[in-house]
């Protein structure tokens, strides 16, 4: 078996048959524009071959669709998002530059040549596994009509159960940084002489504990002060001890000095676009509450909870507990497209929305999954500040923490042991040896991925990463060839 990870010069393939899902035809490239804001000439590669160079989009065969280098923006003012085979750069969710980094890359000395082929071979992979799990939720899914929108968690959102969504005053209060927060930016003062590392929560395990969290099921009634004072003369209390679903206006009166700049409650992530907060749910305000001295206003509340996790379509449980996953990183991806497909806001359907119409910034079952992803975020990063680090950001599973090159390796030494890994590329050389026992105190299915990242084991991860896309009755026997050579020293 020869080694499966790609070089500056071919991006190498695992020993075994990988069959060709391609029933229309479809194929999916890359392509990195010289000119973000002209997009012409640049180079381009389709699933993992080499790259080639362009003059202009006309150049770009018609039979793939391909993952640009634009940013949203761009891929906007350009007339790009105009052309159907394109998609912009946050199309997944992690964007070129991150894959990159991911997988121990440095974006500014990568050559472009090797950018191309190395993450059209991952676009490949992703799209790949993202349209067979389609496919085995609905046989009539084809390649044409379910890779058609700005997003992939836009795309892949018909695979959740169907979510509710407020109008009216309601819609109002479930707006980013009014009733939920996407991704908090803390008040912690960065060391000096130190860069941002990202530590990671691994995504599948996250993406389960996202998709478990309990979501309340409408419909939603509001109820003012006075109506949640005849309910009960203590409104914290009442909110505290309830068993169901609300979502409160609240005041914070004070917040523990040591909590209150790693939460960040309210502060805005755009300085142009300050919104001040006030409505929690009802898990936000159970964290809140256990270090601040709050007062509640007004409310919405449900009649019970529900999980998405024991609604979602066998195909989608199946691929989130399956084994063969577990160390791949294009499955994490998928399975983070699903938990934060299930965070959007409502369809904008041509011809159904009225002007002027508040909408939702999510739904309500989204809003408890940010909640709990803000909690997540929150308890490491209070972790990480009590051990001395500083917290610049966090969300969606990961931070960003702030470190000096001599505090680097202290700083992922103990993110593992809250369960959190770097990317490849922030690994020093020789800081893990190859059989280095770490202490992981993560979810147990992630150790091995842990543990190969830690230890650079690249060529192993490029080649574990390949697994679920081989037929699921072969997965025991490549698995078995992947860990044999690999022992034999053949990765």
């Amino acid at each position: 078996m020869s080694s499966a990870l790609p070089s500056h010069t071919d991006p190498g393939r695992t020993g075994g048959t990988v069959p060709r899902d391609d029933p229309g035809g479809q194929k999916f490239g890359c392509v990195l524009f010289d000119d973000e804001k002209a997009p012409a000439a640049g180079w381009v590669a389709v699933n993992g071959g080499r790259a080639r160079r362009i003059s202009g989009i006309n150049q770009l065969p018609t039979d793939a669709l391909y993952w640009t280098n634009l940013s949203y923006e761009s891929f906007r003012t350009t007339g790009a998002d105009r052309n159907p085979w394109l998609r912009q750069d946050a199309y997944l969710t992690s964007k070129l530059k991150d894959v990159l980094l991911e997988w121990g890359c440095d974006p500014a000395t990568t050559p472009p040549d090797y950018t191309a082929t190395f993450c059209s071979t991952m676009f490949s992979r992703v799209m790949t596994l993202a349209y067979r799990l389609a496919r085995e939720c609905d046989e009539r899914v084809r390649m044409s009509t379910l890779f058609s929108g700005d997003t992939l968690r836009a795309d892949l959102r018909r695979l959740l159960p169907p979510l509710d969504y407020p109008t009216g005053e309601a819609a109002a209060v479930l707006k980013a940084g009014q009733g939920f927060a996407e991704f908090t930016r803390t008040s912690m003062r960065s060391v000096k002489g130190s860069r941002l590392y990202m530590l990671r929560r691994p995504r599948l395990p996250y993406a389960l504990e996202m998709l478990a969290t309990p979501v309340p099921k409408g419909p939603f009634q509001f109820r003012s002060r006075r109506e949640l004072r005849e309910i009960s003369p203590d409104r914290v209390a009442w909110v505290r001890r309830t068993g169901v679903p609300c979502i409160v206006e609240v005041t914070i009166d004070e917040m523990q000095q040591d909590a209150a700049p790693v939460y960040g409650f309210g502060n805005a992530m755009d300085t142009d676009h300050r919104v001040p907060r006030s409505w929690v749910t009802h898990p936000e305000f159970m964290m809140l509450s256990s270090f601040s001295s709050l007062d509640v206003k007004n409310a919405y509340v449900a009649k019970e909870y529900s999980q998405l996790n024991l609604v979602l379509p066998e195909p989608v449980r199946q691929f989130l507990s399956d084994p063969h996953v577990e160390a791949s990183w294009s499955a994490g991806v998928l399975a983070e497209t699903l938990w934060r497909a299930a965070c959007m806001g409502p369809k904008k359907e041509r011809g159904r929305n009225t002007p002027g119409e508040e909408r939702a910034g999510t739904s309500w079952q989204g809003a408890w999954i940010r909640a709990a992803d803000k909690g997540s975020g929150f308890l490491s990063a209070m972790r990480l500040a009590d051990m001395g680090y500083s917290v610049s950001s966090y969300g969606y599973g990961w931070m960003l923490c702030s470190a000096t090159e001599d505090q680097l390796p202290d700083l992922i030494r103990d993110g593992l042991s809250i369960g959190m890994f770097p990317r490849l590329l922030d690994v020093p050389q020789g800081l893990f040896g190859a059989t280095s026992a770490i202490q992981w105190g993560g979810d147990r299915r992630s150790k091995i991925m842990a543990q190969l990242i830690v230890t650079q084991q690249k060529h192993l991860l490029w080649n574990l990463d390949r697994l679920p896309l081989y037929d699921k009755s072969q997965r025991d026997t490549v698995l078995k060839k992947i860990l044999g050579a690999h022992k034999e020293g053949m990765l």
